[in-house]
């Protein structure tokens, strides 16, 4: 049987037998590879990096939703940065809300979607989505929309995705963000990538003057320990706001919010410098 090993550093990684390999394709930006696994279902890597599987996508698109959406009182206006499986669009849309937006540079990751992963790509069908296929670098310099919660639903921060961390692309999300707005962003591994996660909180404390990580477990991705970090436009800290009651989340409820945000010491010290 063929096998997938994805590698978190140059001793460890993660290792997933293959039933059966149902896409493989080199696009303009990345590789793209959708098999099957017999206990997490079918897999989404781009270059060989696991991205998302029908076991466990749940927490990673509730979490990058749910804590963003429950922090606004009334959002209506979203903008999803890449996001292309569809998943955290479906979680948005379970709001009332008026419009999203999702800026997706490789049209395929979509395509490839709609294929293998119609529990997550049916969210493209909804009235209230626009989808934009370019660079999100590019169009938040010349879009005039304005949006209550912006979710950055991006790869590893390398390569297509290392300027979706920087602070004159966050400066021009800024722009497109209302008086009362918030902005979450995957901030990666803090175990194997926590320079990274101290880098997006320290750009986003510059630019929002505020920040704050939390995390949640994730089977399949390294560490199965994943964060995320978020500010807030006149709002000051975390706090469930929106009352907007949604029912049959698998992992989301306000207990998890609460507690998402305590951290483990080794982060606390690392990230806000508390002995």
């Amino acid at each position: 049987m063929e096998s997938f090993i994805e590698f978190h550093s140059r001793s460890s990684g993660i290792y997933l037998s293959v039933r059966s390999v149902l896409y493989r394709k080199r696009t303009k930006y990345q590789e793209i590879l959708v098999f099957e696994n017999d206990f997490f279902g079918r897999v989404l890597a781009l270059d060989n990096l696991i991205m998302t599987t029908t076991k466990d996508e749940f927490i990673y698109h509730e979490m990058l939703s749910h804590i963003p959406m429950k922090s606004h009182p009334n959002p209506k206006s979203i903008l999803v940065i890449g996001g292309g499986d569809g998943g955290t669009l479906r979680e948005v849309l379970k709001y009332p809300i008026d419009k999203a937006y999702l800026v997706e540079i490789d049209e395929e990751v979509i395509n490839v979607s709609k294929l293998f992963f119609p529990e997550l790509s049916k969210s493209f069908d909804d009235r209230r989505v626009n989808v934009v296929i370019m660079d999100a670098i590019e169009w938040v310099k010349k879009s005039n929309e304005k949006f209550d919660v912006v979710l950055i639903d991006s790869t590893d921060p390398v390569g297509i995705a290392e300027g979706l961390i920087s602070e004159s692309f966050l400066e021009n999300v800024k722009k497109l963000m209302n008086d009362i707005s918030v902005i979450c962003i995957q901030s990666e591994s803090p175990f194997y990538h926590l320079e990274i996660l101290e880098k997006i909180y320290k750009t986003f404390k510059s630019v929002f003057s505020n920040a704050y990580v939390y995390t949640a477990p994730i089977p399949t991705y390294p560490g199965g320990y994943w964060s995320f970090t978020i500010s807030f436009i006149g709002l000051s800290v975390p706090g469930i706001r929106n009352q907007y009651i949604i029912q049959n989340l698998k992992f989301y409820n306000d207990e998890i919010y609460k507690s998402c945000f305590s951290l483990p010491q080794f982060l606390k010290e690392r990230i806000y410098g508390i002995n």
